[in-house]
């Protein structure tokens, strides 16, 4: 921390003054900051809030920042000399946070300049790389396949698939969470079913959103159906409904590390990676 921090922390009373100020700021990397509109409507939604801010620079925003539910700081990218302004903010002002999210090169950053090294302050967290596709209409289903809204007469088999997905995922997710989100992409019309003759053999939707994208969201199929082609009719079959929704894109986060890629093979491309790191 031996340069001088730069710039100027401006905090914001309620969510809503801070999007207003924001929100043109987010959008230049919607993709990368596609979180900020889901903890907004989650605080808006539970009626409570954290702290959020911005460090300006000349009249600026150059970094944007908020406290989730969950007590993680949430981070935009940003320069060094801004996160050390806000570092030095957090401290002053003794804002208690778990850990940081959000742009990997940012999180690191913060953690090295909150505790002097990035293995010292930040545990091993979670990893994503970010995809993103243009919501182009792809090619019709064949009279095979469909892709239908997912109903209440279909819950015992989505309840059975979710905690599959949740077991397999790394590290495993709490279910009863899992499930409180699968029923609340239901009830919003935003969880599907793919269908091959007419037998169930997959799941998948749009968990969160932008202003002008969708985010995929817990794409399962059942072992006894993978290797099957059916993960790749699922995703574009989403990316098709998002488009007949007059969405622009699609955001998908993925912890795949091999050498064969589904998304990049459909026309996702990287746009950087995402991460959370908790304070021990």
């Amino acid at each position: 921390m031996s340069k001088k921090a730069k710039g100027k922390v401006q905090s914001y009373q309620d969510l809503r003054s801070f999007f207003g100020r924001t929100q043109k700021f987010l959008l230049k990397r919607e993709f990368e900051n596609n979180l900020f509109w889901e903890v907004k409507r989650l605080v808006l939604k539970r009626g409570v809030s954290g702290w959020a801010g911005n460090v300006f620079l000349d009249g600026r925003i150059v970094l944007s920042g908020m406290v989730t539910p969950t007590g993680y700081l949430l981070l935009s990218s940003g320069p060094r000399h801004a996160l050390l302004r806000l570092v030095a903010y957090a401290k002053s002002k003794k804002l208690k946070i778990k850990g940081v999210t959000g742009p990997e090169q940012s999180v690191d950053c913060f953690c090295e300049l909150w505790n002097g090294s990035v293995a010292s302050t930040g545990r091993e967290g979670k990893s994503f790389m970010i995809y993103s596709i243009s919501c182009r209409r792809f090619p019709p289903f064949p009279l095979s396949l469909a892709l239908e809204s997912v109903g209440p007469g279909s819950w015992p088999r989505i309840q059975a698939w979710t905690m599959q997905f949740a077991r397999e995922s790394i590290p495993p997710i709490q279910a009863n969470a899992l499930l409180a989100v699968t029923r609340e992409m239901m009830a919003d019309g935003n969880l599907f079913l793919l269908r091959k003759d007419g037998v169930a053999c997959g799941m998948g939707g749009f968990g969160r959103s932008t202003p002008n994208s969708l985010v995929i969201n817990e794409v399962f199929v059942p072992k006894e159906m993978r290797r099957q082609g059916h993960a790749a009719d699922l995703i574009s079959g989403l990316v098709a409904k998002a488009g007949e929704r007059k969405v622009r894109n699609c955001i998908l986060f993925s912890d795949f590390e091999g050498p064969s890629n589904l998304y990049e093979s459909l026309g996702f491309v990287q746009v950087g990676r995402f991460v959370e790191k908790g304070f021990r």
